[in-house]
């Protein structure tokens, strides 16, 4: 019997951080598409072992190439179950909250939510996030079967990342992320390599991340698992609007 009464989530980001039509979007995934190189693509994995995707979250115009990079990578592995990471940048508190709507949606269509017991549930919190929100026209556009779990991960500690990624065994992960902010281009490049160095060790030190607290929890699960993670695509807001004097970067994975 069907659940009277199903909640939905509304798009709260588009038409600011990325299109608010399906013919918009489409076309935003058609031009990455042209401009991303083919070793982009990562053809020399297996793409069948990937267990996750770390990507970043600004507006389209600035970070959408590089997170389209990583995100293309569903297309192949489709997976059922996706618990989606992102941090909170206007609520402060220590732990990771779930959304308790059945569905969210999005100009692409609509996605089914899953309610993890494992998480207390924090509304007001994912109503005013863009991290999570800005992934779902990705996931939608190449794996438009797959259930999400979304995640506002705040300030925890070690030992709570290691019990969430145990929790989390049996998902696949996006975790959402931006590198460096608003140094000149030259010196975001240097603390942008460091960073993306430190990540490939699964070492927060030295992470200049607003994701630090997802990827705390990307790092338990990837030494759970006996897992790497791989740079896709590097780049900056620089190259979207050519101001170099404070720019932000964004790195996309796979692990």
């Amino acid at each position: 019997m069907e659940k009277e009464n199903i909640t939905i989530r509304k798009p709260a980001f588009a038409g600011s951080f990325y299109p608010s039509t399906k013919r918009e979007i489409l076309a935003f995934f058609q031009r990455f598409e042209k401009e991303l190189k083919e070793e982009d693509m990562a053809e020399g994995m297996n793409n069948s072992k990937i267990s996750g995707l770390i990507v970043p979250h600004a507006g389209w115009v600035y970070s959408g190439k590089t997170t389209y990079a990583a995100h293309r990578l569903l297309r192949k592995i489709k997976p059922e179950k996706i618990a989606l990471l992102g941090p909170s940048h206007r609520a402060f508190f220590h732990t990771a909250y779930r959304d308790p709507h059945d569905f969210w949606e999005s100009p692409m269509g609509r996605t089914q939510i899953i309610h993890s017991s494992l998480f207390s549930v924090h509304p007001s919190v994912h109503n005013e996030e863009h991290s999570l929100e800005v992934q779902l026209p990705f996931i939608q556009h190449f794996s438009p079967q797959s259930r999400m779990l979304p995640l506002v991960v705040g300030h925890i500690s070690e030992t709570q990342a290691e019990e969430f990624a145990l929790y989390l065994k049996n998902y696949f992960l996006i975790i959402s992320t931006d590198l460096s902010h608003y140094y000149p281009l030259d010196e975001a490049r240097k603390i942008d390599s460091r960073s993306i160095r430190q990540i490939e060790n699964l070492d927060p030190v030295d992470v200049d991340a607003c994701g630090i607290n997802p990827l705390r929890i990307a790092f338990a699960f990837m030494s759970r698992h006996g897992l790497r993670p791989h740079l896709i695509n590097y780049s900056t807001s620089a190259e979207a609007f050519g101001d170099a004097s404070a720019v932000v970067g964004y790195a996309g994975f796979l692990f």
